[in-house]
């Protein structure tokens, strides 16, 4: 079996999301934005379910040399109305119609996962929304699970 098993036509619910949007952010800044995150919901103590969900979409190279795009920090969280004022808030956001791909190896591995992807979309004549979700299923020094959902354009 594949070490990257591609699946096709999955779906991804998500239920009760707060939503950290990060428009045109540079990808330097990209991990302590994410620490900010996290450290928001701790200080909120608000009731989470599920791991971290990441919505990346419109990457843009500068003149300079800089890379930003639009990053969407996502949680699912049991009282998630409450903090309307802080986070943008969704009952459900659903997404169909997408190639899966699970990730479980070294962390420095991960950008094969979407390479391999890219690929396959490339080979299948497959169009892509030019959006990806991650679901950070698990994370350890040495290991880290993705599933990461690629939409797809039904024609």
């Amino acid at each position: 079996m594949s070490k990257l098993e591609i699946k096709e036509n999955k779906k991804l619910v998500l239920k009760n999301v707060l939503i950290k949007e990060l428009k045109g952010i540079n990808m330097e800044d990209l991990n302590n934005e994410i620490n900010k995150f996290l450290n928001t919901l701790k200080v909120l103590k608000v009731q989470t379910f599920g791991p971290l969900i990441t919505k990346s979409y419109g990457t843009n190279i500068h003149e300079d040399g800089t890379i930003s795009t639009n990053y969407d920090l996502m949680i699912q969280a049991h009282n998630y109305l409450q903090y309307k004022k802080q986070f943008k808030v969704e009952k459900q956001l659903e997404c169909s119609h997408c190639i899966y791909l699970r990730f479980s190896d070294k962390p420095q591995y991960l950008q094969y996962a979407y390479s391999k992807l890219d690929i396959y979309f490339y080979e299948n004549d497959i169009e892509s929304n030019g959006v990806t979700y991650n679901v950070f299923v698990s994370e350890t020094e040495d290991n880290i699970v993705v599933d990461i959902f690629k939409p797809v354009v039904i024609v």
